[in-house]
């Protein structure tokens, strides 16, 4: 069964999502947050701001570049404070059943706009939880305002999805890849997105998780929207995929094939024929071939039955 081609189009990924641009919040050079991101030291509630604990800090231990954002559970007032940073902004409370994390969308620090619909969220981490606490990574995409919380008014979500890592040291950079579930059939209009070292209000202290590399995947990882075109066909069977070309120019065109979780498979940077059977011995499931000839990039996203 094939879909229609798709033609690349630019799609929204987070601000710094590598975490290599940090600033002071106006508690001394020790005190840093990621551009773009912010944490518990940064809420809506400047009276308790000086009294939170800081929970999150720069760490030269990254997947990429020269920094990811590490996160680490501390205790205040009897509290354990999850390390948490998010892309929108939080809301402190001495009870912690009553705080939560929002997006604001009359202020563009505390907000990501969006238009499309991602398939899935992925990203790095490294983790070491404490006895009976785990990392959690949690996005919402919604319309309007929205907050995050155990007990949040839902109504303007339109999709999301919540993932519980390992409780289980994780001492090498390891990628995770979690599937956008959708509960409307319209479009976003903002991502909030938060990363937590410890499970929230049932936190240990002492639990740390490292963050890097966060982004979308959209249409099964190549980032292109859907459009009609007959110049290429894609048929699949037996493992294999069978690439027909017609009148698509294909002298040195890179050529490539992802798996739905945008995994590359198959790449050949100076492919030329017109028509080729690709025998890569795939298991069932959804597949996308991929064209690039330097001008333009086109798609086609199969099922192998």
């Amino acid at each position: 069964m094939i879909t229609s081609v798709l033609v690349v189009s630019a799609q929204t990924q987070f601000d710094n999502a590598g975490f290599e641009e940090w600033e002071e919040i106006g508690f001394g050079p020790n005190i840093l947050e990621p551009v773009e991101w912010s944490s518990i030291k940064s809420s809506d509630v400047p009276q308790l701001n000086n009294f939170a604990p800081k929970v999150i800090d720069k760490s030269t231990d990254a997947h990429s570049g020269n920094y990811s954002v590490y996160l680490f559970t501390e205790e205040a007032l009897g509290i354990s404070a999850t390390g948490t940073v998010c892309n929108g902004r939080y809301h402190d409370d001495v009870n912690t059943d009553s705080a939560y994390s929002y997006t604001d969308p009359s202020d563009s620090r505390w907000n990501t706009a969006i238009t499309h619909r991602p398939d899935s969220l992925v990203g790095w981490y490294k983790a070491n939880p404490k006895t009976g606490d785990f990392p959690t990574v949690r996005i919402v995409l919604h319309t309007g305002y929205a907050q995050v919380s155990e007990n949040s008014d839902t109504t303007n979500y339109v999709g999301g999805a919540k993932l519980n890592l390992p409780s289980q040291q994780v001492t090498q950079w390891t990628r995770f890849s979690v599937p956008i579930n959708y509960y409307k059939d319209i479009n976003p209009e903002y991502a909030l997105l938060i990363l937590t070292s410890s499970i929230g209000v049932q936190a240990v202290k002492g639990s740390e998780a490292w963050f890097d590399d966060i982004k979308f995947i959209y249409n099964d990882g190549t980032g292109v929207e859907e459009t009609n075109d007959n110049n290429l066909v894609v048929t699949g069977s037996d493992g294999g995929i069978l690439v027909n070309f017609n009148s698509i120019k294909t002298k040195n065109v890179a050529l490539d094939v992802f798996d739905i979780q945008g995994r590359n498979l198959y790449s050949d940077k100076k492919f030329s024929a017109d028509q080729a059977r690709l025998n890569l011995n795939l298991k069932t499931g959804i597949y996308v071939v991929r064209i690039n000839d330097g001008k333009k990039l086109i798609s086609k996203k199969i099922m192998i039955q």
